[in-house]
């Protein structure tokens, strides 16, 4: 039986020297556990010579126990950007590729009785036709094995691949499965599995390599992004009735179809909203374990409540692909590359790519498009050509996209997938679909906004809400009915590192909805407040006057899922206020803009009509913007005003700053209510406070230490005794650890936006404590590795 050994930890790296490749001294090397960066980068503004370099990798594999008939693999499932593999000092394998897996045959360099000296030597150099590269790209490939090694040692018949596909799953319950084997004969046996019960148990005899099994799930259930039911399925394949191998995969019955008029799940037309993600994280750039990789998927799901997620601009993770099938949310997966077509070796590698790419994801329920051109590149017939016939090929089953910036390029693909950076803030947020493909081809928008307004966590509070309006109009506007636009997947989902020439100067492109350490901006809030599972009432505003010129607050936009709001100062009923369905009419939650702060309090307080209340307000935000260079009109009816209510010009200055101003005043306390179905949901209140709280939370308390090492992600905000975050906290924080665990970056980590979030990894097993400090505070939080 196939056997396979995680073989992770206690790795040695180094940066490379000629000659580490004829000896080894461990004392110029350190030890280190994979998934691996080999040095710790900074968040910004650090060297990129540190990446774009060798380093060399030694790992000592104890002999395998294998009988004459068996051979032992080594797997990578992904290296950045190239490596070579050497076994006992004699070279085994290459491979030019950073994201998709690979295995190398090391049987025949074994040595017995003694341990097996494995180097690897790593390389992030760019070379220009060894894809992504070529041109500078808008991302860092970085460098090391940044996902998990293993051990494989195979019998002499094997599975090397299998597919499942349901090629009718409106219609019948069938199921088809082909399976290729590395030898001829043998039985294929089935099992097939729901919440653990067996419901289809089938053997079939077979005489070829490659066999196609079609059994009945009968009363099967369809996979679907609010109930995304999988079966599990073991296959085993025996030869003389002894099992040599078995492959497990999950698999989920649905149907999916991009048409002319829109994206279709199981026979409903539903429109997309999407994100697109890089895999980097701060200091470690992709290496990070499995755990990382299904907190995006659920940071997607619960926390943005997203439909898809595109996979920019390489393949992604098999552990995030894995929660994208449990989670219910759908995937677009691509080719590595950026604008740039390179020679034939270029092409080569992309075919590849691709071929790699498909055939170990096809499986996945969560996939619904492969991309099988370059981002942005130019078109280019035959190469592009070739990508759908080896995608077809391979995967019937799908269409095929293809990502570019170009209106009316050369469409091959089975799906016009395009760039739309046309919106800017004052005009649609989208393109129309006949401006931009001139036909009646199935259309989706892969990305929008990101460069065209990129926003920092810590930047002035009105840059931060126009950030936010920008995503709400493009889902808006794709959302209209009968545009025949699938859906819109934005740019991007959290920040990342780039190359100098594109982002802020400090190598971060500030183009998320989420920072780096995925905490959210307000833009996260438009796409949160879509969603029903859990009440959201986001005041993008701390309604501090010193944020906007002449202390005037023009609006407060809160982005939300309730019917209506009610709006409070100092306990006095202010108004309620609805969702702006004139201004985002498609949206399934319209924000609610809140431009009046006044209210009726003129009416009840100051005993005003209404007629005079409403004249008083409009006095009152011209006085704001203008000054004293009101108009006539206004300086006239101010002065009636004063008149028929007995103000002195004291009197009626003071009531200007009760109401509008605020200078010098005490602080006023807002307080809104959310209600739905006319019950309250959510309070918030919003003013100052003095106190300065610290609070730290995780979803999990529990870490395993299995054949990699875990993480945990904690959230920090600091906020007032209202829960207000501080959003322009700069605060130090001090992190320590105590037992087996290790903080990922340094010990001090600077807050941004009044947030951090930060990674703690298991070195080992027990009982541990983080210990977080900042100002006269101290949090601890315990934690056990098992």
């Amino acid at each position: 039986m196939k056997k396979t050994t995680g073989i992770n930890f206690n790795w040695y790296v180094k940066a490379y020297d000629e000659k580490d490749l004829k000896e080894t001294n461990l004392n110029l090397f350190k030890q280190v556990d994979i998934p691996n960066q080999p040095f710790e980068l900074e968040v910004n503004n650090f060297n990129l010579k540190n990446i774009q370099q060798k380093y060399t990798y030694i790992y000592y594999l104890d002999e395998p126990k294998i009988n004459k008939n068996q051979k032992v693999y080594l797997r990578f499932d992904g290296v950045a950007i190239e490596s070579e593999i050497y076994v006992n000092q004699v070279k085994v394998g290459h491979h030019a590729s950073g994201y998709t897996p690979y295995r190398v045959d090391i049987t025949k360099q074994l040595k017995k009785e003694q341990q097996q000296e494995i180097k690897v030597i790593v390389s992030g150099i760019e070379r220009k036709n060894v894809p992504p590269f070529g041109a500078i790209v808008d991302y860092l490939g970085y460098v090391g094995i940044y996902r998990e090694v293993f051990v494989e040692v195979v019998d002499e018949h094997e599975i090397e691949n299998v597919f499942l596909y349901s090629e009718k799953p409106l219609e019948n319950d069938e199921l088809s499965i082909e399976v290729k084997t590395n030898s001829k004969g043998g039985n294929i046996d089935i099992e097939i599995y729901k919440n653990n019960e067996l419901v289809v148990n089938q053997s079939v005899s077979k005489d070829g390599d490659e066999s196609l099994v079609k059994l009945e799930v009968t009363d099967k259930k369809l996979w679907s992004l609010e109930d995304p039911v999988l079966y599990d399925v073991l296959i085993k394949y025996s030869v003389n009735q002894t099992v040599y191998d078995e492959h497990k995969v999950r698999f989920g019955f649905r149907d999916i179809a991009f048409k002319s008029d829109g994206f279709y799940l199981n026979g409903k037309l539903r429109k997309i909203s999407g994100l697109n993600r890089h895999q980097s994280y701060p200091y470690v750039g992709y290496a990070m374990p499995k755990q990382a990789q299904e907190d995006d998927v659920d940071i997607l799901k619960d926390f943005l409540g997203v439909d898809m997620v595109r996979s920019s601009h390489y393949p992604c993770s098999t552990h995030f692909l894995n929660r994208c099938d449990e989670r219910g949310l759908l995937v677009l997966e691509e080719i590595p590359g950026w604008q740039y077509i390179g020679d034939e070796n270029f092409k080569n590698l992309t075919y590849e790519s691709l071929e790699r790419m498909i055939k170990r994801d096809r499986n996945h329920a969560s996939i619904c498009l492969w991309g099988v051109r370059i981002n942005e590149s130019q078109d280019d017939h035959d190469f592009y050509t070739k990508t759908n016939e080896i995608a077809h090929l391979l995967d019937p089953t799908r269409q095929t996209g293809g990502i570019r910036n170009l209106a009316n390029s050369e469409f091959l693909e089975d799906v016009y997938t395009y760039n739309d950076f046309s919106h800017v803030g004052n005009n649609p947020g989208v393109s129309k679909k006949k401006e931009i493909t001139k036909s009646s081809y199935p259309y989706l928008v892969s990305e929008y906004n990101g460069h065209m307004f990129p926003t920092k966590s810590f930047d002035q509070e009105g840059r931060r809400v126009d950030h936010a309006k920008r995503h709400l109009k493009v889902i808006n506007d794709m959302r209209e009915p009968h545009n025949g636009i699938s859906g819109a997947i934005g740019w991007v989902m959290s920040d990342y590192h780039t190359h100098p020439s594109f982002g802020s100067g400090d190598v971060i492109c500030y183009h998320g909805v989420l920072d780096m350490y995925r905490m959210p901006k307000y833009a996260a809030y438009s796409y949160r407040s879509q969603q029903d599972k859990e009440p959201v009432m986001e005041i993008l505003s701390t309604m501090d006057i010193g944020d906007y010129p002449g202390g005037y607050l023009k609006e407060v936009n809160v982005f939300t899922n309730m019917d209506f709001i009610r709006l409070y100062k100092d306990d006095v009923y202010v108004n309620t206020f609805k969702p702006d369905k004139k201004q985002y009419p498609h949206l399934k939650h319209a924000p609610i803009v809140i431009k009046d702060f006044i209210g009726d309090t003129l009416k009840n307080q100051e005993k005003m009509t209404h007629k005079d209340a409403e004249r008083t307000k409009a006095i009152f935000k011209a006085i704001t913007i203008k000054g004293n260079k009101i108009s006539f009109k206004h300086k006239l009816t101010l002065v009636y005003l004063s008149k028929k209510y007995h103000l002195s010009m004291i009197e009626s200055i003071a009531l200007y700053y009760k109401y509008m101003s605020g200078w010098g005043a005490k602080a006023p306390v807002y307080r809104y209510e959310g209600y739905k179905n006319d019950m309250i949901m959510m309070k918030k209140t919003i003013t100052h406070d003095d106190e300065f709280i610290c609070d730290v939370t995780s979803k999990k308390q529990t870490m395993i230490h299995g054949h990699t090492y875990d993480v945990i992600r904690f959230e920090l905000k600091i906020v007032n005794g209202v829960n207000q975050i501080y959003r322009y906290s700069r605060d130090i924080i001090e992190i320590n650890t105590k037992g087996p665990i290790e903080l990922i970056g340094p010990a001090q980590q600077v807050v941004e936006g009044g947030q951090l979030a930060f990674w703690i990894k298991s070195k080992g097993k027990g009982k541990a404590k983080v210990i977080i400090k900042v100002r006269d505070q101290e949090i601890i939080k315990e934690v056990e590795v098992k």
